[in-house]
């Protein structure tokens, strides 16, 4: 045995090459990437998550990630996602983003993403967008409320944000169907030709402007929907506001995702998630996206 161990001739080391550091678009923030100390909050919620899926006709990359600012003081990422494949022609996504203000609301949007799997039924079986999905988002208002209950905290501790996306998984040839709801200021979009569209209406009047995000479970009466098709080459994107508030606010932000995101071949999930890691300046909010690209 030791002469056949002695005999055996090293192979050549492959060469790795490193992961370079998040891209930094424009300026150069003031706090790093890197996670500093874990959050003290039961149960733990993890500094990031990233998933994926090849269907027919559609490919999804997923990622959910810690900002800078709850890193660096080692606080819980408060956004949270979900992917499932409904059938056989069928995608569910969403995505929620808890309202930094309230103590448990890394709970609700965990929570919320979650009861959407699970009522899922009370939007499809409604042929009427509008109406199945006032009946989906306040079932998951309900679900909220429970939870709020078991962990014995007010209701409103659970406030997060909720965007869901349903997508018919099989194409004519006008593209596949999305059906989009919302409650807050989570949001969609389509990229088209290398060009962002808003697939909800711009912002819709409020009696009196204010600064409060709507959220479940509390504002079950703000739910917005739309609906899209995804065509050969598109790409759809769903996102909290810690990604959508920097490619609105920044075209260097909005130009470099495109130019990432519009390539013939959609990115594999360790490219797609070193792009979504990337660090603006004053952008330092957790961020998590659902793209789904028809090919």
């Amino acid at each position: 045995m030791e002469q056949l161990l002695g005999s055996a001739q090293p192979g050549p080391v492959e060469q790795i090459r490193s992961i370079p550091e998040p891209l930094v678009i424009g300026r150069r923030p003031m706090l790093g990437s890197e996670p500093g100390g874990l959050p003290s909050v039961h149960p733990r919620h993890p500094d990031s998550e990233i998933d994926g899926a090849a269907l027919p006709g559609l490919v999804v990359r997923a990622a959910s990630v810690r900002g800078d600012a709850h890193r660096y003081y080692g606080t819980p990422r408060q956004d949270a996602m979900g992917i499932w494949q409904i059938g056989e022609s069928q995608l569910l996504a969403c995505v929620a983003d808890g309202l930094g203000s309230k103590e448990l609301s890394h709970v609700g949007a965990v929570e919320a993403c979650r009861s959407a799997y699970d009522n899922l039924s009370d939007l499809l079986e409604h042929a009427e967008l509008r109406t199945g999905a006032e009946y989906f988002i306040e079932n998951i208002a309900d679900d909220l409320r429970q939870k709020a209950t078991s962990h014995e905290a007010p209701v409103d501790a659970l406030s997060t944000t909720f965007l869901a996306a349903v997508i018919d998984g099989s194409a004519d040839a006008s593209g596949h169907r999305v059906h989009i709801m919302r409650v807050g200021d989570s949001t969609a979009l389509l990229l088209h030709m290398g060009v962002w569209k808003q697939c909800f209406p711009e912002g819709r009047e409020e009696p009196v402007a204010t600064s409060t995000t709507h959220a479940l479970p509390s504002d079950t009466g703000r739910v917005e929907v739309a609906a899209v098709d995804l065509h050969p080459g598109d790409m759809l994107l769903l996102c909290t506001d810690g990604l959508a508030k920097p490619m609105t606010q920044s075209e260097k932000v909005s130009d470099q995702l495109s130019a990432w995101w519009s390539r013939p071949t959609p990115p594999s999930l360790t490219e797609f998630f070193w792009q979504f890691s990337f660090q603006a300046k004053s952008y330092d909010d957790d961020r998590t996206a659902i793209c789904v690209w028809r090919v």
